[in-house]
């Protein structure tokens, strides 16, 4: 299972990095067709929808590295208060909501995509996209997001069962502000101290 965990990480950062670069393209896409507009009298129609597809899929293939860095935003004043195994309680249920959630969506994307490779559509502008085409990368996303997710709560299930409540916090609980710190320093190259 940890091998399968890492191998999600690996992914889930790619994917992520990925994400990133579809939304530093859709900037540049929108930037590009702001100045033709304003400098240079062009119009370049269909910045919006380029941007707003490959907004949706980069953030769709950025969801898993945020639950695997446990970068998720949390209300953790109360939870920092609790015993450890109210926080393993809250943290479990934490992400079977989340997961009641992404089944969800899971369920409404695949419906749409398939609906959407099954009539041929396509957007209603002049660029024409077929639609499936972005759902279905969006989906896929999301398809990651979720297989992540149940992993994360098998990790934390067998956690919790051998008694280790560390391992299960670290897994899927919110990051302290002292993990916050150390991902930070391991970002920059620096251990604790400061000192490469």
């Amino acid at each position: 299972m940890e091998r399968a965990w890492s191998v999600a990480a690996r992914v889930a950062r790619l994917g992520a990095c990925a994400g990133g670069g579809l939304l530093i393209l859709a900037a540049l896409i929108v930037t590009a067709e702001v100045i033709s507009r304003k400098g240079v009298g062009m119009v370049f129609s269909g910045s919006d929808e380029i941007a707003s597809y490959l907004f949706a899929v980069g953030t769709s293939w950025s969801m898993a590295h945020v639950l695997v860095t446990r970068g998720h935003v949390r209300i953790d004043a109360l939870w920092m208060r609790l015993s450890p195994p109210l926080r393993a309680v809250c943290d479990v249920v934490a992400l079977l909501t989340l997961g009641l959630f992404v089944a969800f969506l899971l369920e409404r994307g695949f419906a749409m995509t398939l609906d959407s490779i099954e009539t041929g559509s396509r957007s209603n502008t002049p660029l024409q996209v077929r639609l499936a085409i972005p759902q279905a990368a969006w989906f896929l996303g999301i398809v990651f997001f979720f297989g992540t997710l149940l992993l994360a709560l098998l990790r934390t299930g067998t956690a919790l069962l051998a008694g280790d409540l560390a391992a299960a916090t670290a897994i899927s609980g919110a990051q302290t502000q002292s993990d916050e710190i150390d991902s930070e320093l391991r970002g920059l190259g620096l251990d604790q101290h400061g000192k490469p």
